[in-house]
């Protein structure tokens, strides 16, 4: 079965997402991008499942998708199971939380197998399916199940324990000061 692919774009650059899924599709991998939506079909539903489906996700980034929630969702999705490769089609300033991953620029690429910015873009991809495919590699996260469940900020967990007997102790020592002042109350409004 050939690596999927999901090509994450603004309509208004489809021109660009069109060519790249051809010449991805003439290297051998499956490619989805939303132009293959079966009639009948809800949009959303049926992305989501082929995005959830890919082994590498390509976002066409450009001064059209930087504003496009879903090109941003799609994005972000891949990011956060390492199988985002992240294209700057036009020179655009990327977003708000890529700018820190580094993308490739294909600015004025049309098709050209023997451009070093195509091979470039095989390399980011081949190096995601490869890590995908190394069984040994528990660095990698593919699915939803896979993330980490602390939340941002969570202690680790012997230091979580550490809190927890700690704020067990201090509760008894609490309890234990009430019921003297209790007890002491009631000494006190016997005597007298």
């Amino acid at each position: 079965m050939s690596p999927k692919l999901f090509i994450s774009y603004s309509h208004e650059d489809k021109p660009v997402a069109k060519q790249l899924a051809e010449t991805l599709s003439q290297r051998g991998y499956e490619v989805f991008w939303d132009a293959k939506i079966p009639t009948g079909e809800t949009f959303d539903t049926f992305i989501f499942q082929n995005l959830q489906g890919s082994n590498a996700v390509i976002v066409l980034w450009s001064r059209n998708s930087i504003s496009s929630d879903y090109v941003k969702e799609e994005a972000e999705y891949a990011k956060n199971r390492r199988m985002l490769v992240p294209l700057n089609i036009d020179g655009t300033e990327l977003p708000f939380g890529f700018t820190r991953i580094q993308a490739t620029d294909i600015s004025g690429w049309h098709g050209a197998m023997q451009d070093q910015r195509w091979q470039t873009v095989v390399d980011s991809i081949e190096a995601i399916l490869n890590r995908d495919s190394d069984p040994g590699d528990e660095s990698v996260r593919t699915t939803h199940e896979s993330l980490p469940t602390e939340h941002v900020g969570d202690p680790p967990q012997g230091q979580r324990l550490q809190v927890n007997v700690a704020a067990t102790l201090a509760t008894v020592i609490v309890l234990i000061m009430l019921v003297g002042l209790v007890v002491g109350l009631a000494m006190h409004m016997a005597s007298g």
